[in-house]
């Protein structure tokens, strides 16, 4: 039997925090329970989940539909998407057949990419490597948010998405789409039609990017337009994400909104090694932590770490929830500090 591979290569990086990870959770969730409902999808489709962070990660190889489990997908920092199209080359050679003399192999892959950032890590030579070693049908990259490079994704494949409304509705109408098209696929093969596969109708919330859509919308150039910082609660020691908005008029960053993180996520160890930091005057604020509701964050020049106003005790100083140091208020030079920044 002719097997129709189909590879999710999920952003996982900490940008997705929120809704766009509940969002891809509960999507996949969903798309999976349709897809094995559907007799021809059932009959020709295998399905293989690839993650991507600051490393990549198979969270479940190539399959059928009636064996998959839907990974949990959990946020970390990075966006190693080179390291995710040189695992994804590796699983197809592995994975898909080839054709063999008397018999044919599979059909040629179907990929997904669903990101919502720029890559931290060199992308190009692995695109190159994965075009030289595998043969892939269709190839659909679906960006979300306001940090999308369409004019790298377009260096990918000629099928570019831009998801517009990235609240929880606008996901779960963006998987319907990926369900409807993966089912026309899966029905054209079992049909023996190894033609390329027709997209579904788009809702209104997607649109295709082509040529002349990404010029001057979506340079890479500047400041980037978010900026993510590391928190642990002053009071609970829990640690929480900052996430703030660049404001070209004014050139500072204002904060939009905090998540709170999984214990794992408090190794301040290894973050934003990569990244330069930021100085304090150009970050206007900060919201409220999500742990213990303390307005206002400060910095640890002994260990680095940012906490939220909850450290401070009566008679002013703040203990480091990070180091224990004890801390007096030291603004530094012109009023402003230095700050160290996430990946995101």
């Amino acid at each position: 039997m002719r097997r129709l591979p189909i590879y999710v290569l999920i952003d996982c990086s900490e940008s997705m925090i929120g809704a766009g990870m509940t969002g891809v959770q509960t999507g996949i969730e969903t798309m999976v329970r349709t897809l094995q409902r559907n007799p021809h999808a059932l009959e020709t489709a295998y399905l293989s989940f690839i993650t991507f962070d600051s490393r990549a990660e198979l969270k479940t190889p190539l399959q059928p539909l009636d064996e998959v489990q839907v990974p949990k997908l959990r946020v970390r920092p990075g966006t190693a998407f080179g390291s995710a199209l040189l695992l994804l080359a590796e699983r197809i050679l592995q994975e898909v057949r080839r054709n063999q003399p008397g018999s044919k192999g599979d059909f040629r892959p179907i990929i997904v990419l669903i990101t919502d950032g720029q890559p931290s890590d060199d992308w190009r030579p692995p695109l190159k490597e994965l075009h030289n070693t595998a043969s892939i049908g269709n190839f659909y990259a679906i960006g979300a948010g306001d940090d999308i490079d369409f004019a790298g994704l377009k260096e990918v494949t000629d099928i570019v998405l831009n998801l517009h409304q990235t609240d929880e509705q606008g996901w779960a109408k963006l998987f319907v789409w990926i369900s409807d098209t993966l089912s026309t696929a899966s029905m054209g093969v079992a049909d023996g039609d190894e033609k390329e596969v027709m997209l579904a109708k788009l809702p209104l919330s997607i649109e295709k990017v082509d040529d002349t859509h990404w010029g001057s919308d979506h340079r890479n150039d500047g400041p980037p337009r978010q900026l993510f910082l590391y928190g642990l609660c002053g009071v609970k020691r829990l640690p929480y994400l900052m996430r703030y908005g660049f404001d070209p008029h004014h050139g500072i960053y204002h904060p939009t909104a905090a998540h709170k993180l999984d214990q794992e996520n408090a190794d301040f160890g290894e973050r934003g090694g990569r990244l330069p930091p930021v100085d304090s005057r150009v970050v206007n604020g900060c919201p409220d932590c999500p742990h213990c509701g303390s307005p206002g964050a400060g910095s640890c020049g002994n260990c680095g770490t940012v906490f939220c106003g909850g450290a401070r005790q009566d008679d002013g100083k703040s203990v480091c929830p990070g180091c224990n140091a004890q801390l007096t208020i030291n603004r530094g030079d012109n009023g402003g500090f230095k700050i160290r920044a996430s990946e995101g």
